[in-house]
Formats: C-alpha cells, structure tokens, sequence
C-alpha cells in the first residue's frame, strides 16, 4: 500500500500529479497550519517568455498560528480574482496549440463557486486528475474520522499508520526531518521512498522552455491526451 500525504496546492506542478498517480491513496493535509506565503495560495504560469506567481488573495480572519487551510477563505472583497486569473490565462495562451480543446475545461475549474480554499485546490486536482485518467484514491483528513495531537515528525508516521501503509512516498524536500523518524518507520515496517523528479520538457509557447510551471501551463501546450504520459516520463523514485 503506497501513499502520498501533501498538503492542497493551487494550479500544481507536474511532479505533484505523477505523485498522485505513483500511490495508491493520496491523502489531503488539510488540517494543519496555513503556510501564507507557500503553493497553498500561489504559483506560477508562463506570460510572455516569464515566469508570472499568481496569488489567491485570502481572508485573514484569525492569527496566522490559527488559520488552518481546511477553514481558510478566500478574498473577493477587493476584487474577483478568478476573474482576473481566467483573463490573465485567455490572454496569455490563446495561441497555444490546445487552447480550443482545453480552454472551457480550465475556465470551469477556475469559476468553481466556493469562498474555501481548500474546495477550491481539490476541485482543480481531482477534476484534472480524472481528466488525464488518473485513478488513485483521495482521502481529505478533514472529512476522516482521523485526529491525532502528535508533533509533527511523528505525523506522517501516525497517518502511514492509520491508512495502512507499506510504503510511504515523499517529495525529496521532506528528506531531512523524515530521516530523523525512519528508524520508527523500520520499526513499524514502512519503507520511505523519496521523488527525485526530472523535470520533462514539452511544447511551450515563448522563446525559451520555463520548467516548474502549474499545470494549466502543460494543459494548454500539450493537451489533455499527452499530458500524463509527459509527467510520468520525469519520474523517479529511491528509498534513499
């Protein structure tokens, strides 16, 4: 039983869905913390040959060590940014090879109706994951009957735990603090392995290849058809 457990992302990158599709179950972190100023309310898209960090402006109802991302919302009062966001993407990829085919699939997503957050980041993911006919399992923690009041080094173990994991699939960028647990991880027979992600080129508009893009970038290049062999051909993954 191969799991995933990462926190919801806006627009996310490529690696981010070949991890979701290498697991069995993918499971939502959506109980913990908001992190203001990470993917959670950001990334990026390509705008004439640059890289552009769209952001989601969000309501910042309470301090910031209690906003969590199953409670955060998002800020219409200002301006509509979905709105924005959708022109900015009409604009910028309309000479792109698969606007026509992807362009009202993207427009949906990004006018989904909900002032959460985190509905928001899942409706784009599951949607676009059932699109490239990805069939892995989602499991939001917050719709769980899970709870736990553990640090969080031992977190990810008590999850592993709790959904029954043999193996536990991680971004390479969690090594550091998940090498201090994996003695206990040995101990209670789970292997970690690690994504070592090669970032694949594809037909970009622009002058110059931009990797590290969201995956409205990929979609609007590539098409729905070619898009998943493309993230699974930068795979790797190493229990090291």
């Amino acid at each position: 039983m191969k799991i995933a457990i990462m926190q919801p992302t806006f627009n996310p990158w490529l690696g981010y869905f070949d991890l979701i599709e290498y697991v069995d179950k993918f499971i939502f972190l959506d109980t913990v913390q908001l992190n203001q100023q990470s993917w959670q309310t950001r990334n990026k898209i390509k705008v004439q040959n640059k890289e552009l960090m769209v952001s989601i402006p969000i309501q910042k109802n309470k301090s910031k060590s209690e906003l969590l991302i199953k409670d955060t919302l998002m800020d219409f009062r200002k301006f509509d940014f979905k709105k924005k966001l959708f022109r900015t993407l009409e604009q910028n990829y309309k000479k792109s090879h698969y606007y026509t085919e992807v362009n009202d699939y993207i427009k949906a997503l990004v006018f989904y109706e909900t002032e959460l957050l985190n509905k928001y980041h899942l409706n784009i993911i599951k949607k676009i994951s059932s699109k490239l006919n990805i069939t892995t399992e989602f499991i939001t923690l917050s719709e769980t009957d899970y709870k736990t009041d553990t640090a969080k080094g031992e977190l990810v173990l008590d999850i592993c735990n709790h959904f029954n994991a043999t193996e536990y699939i991680s971004p390479f960028g969690s090594k550091e603090y998940l090498e201090k647990e994996k003695s206990q991880f040995i101990k209670n027979k789970i292997n970690i392995y690690y994504q070592y992600y090669n970032h694949p080129t594809y037909t970009q508009l622009g002058d110059e290849f931009i990797p590290y893009m969201g995956i409205f970038d990929l979609l609007y290049n590539e098409g729905f058809e070619n898009s998943l062999k493309l993230i699974k051909s930068g795979r790797k993954y190493e229990n090291r």
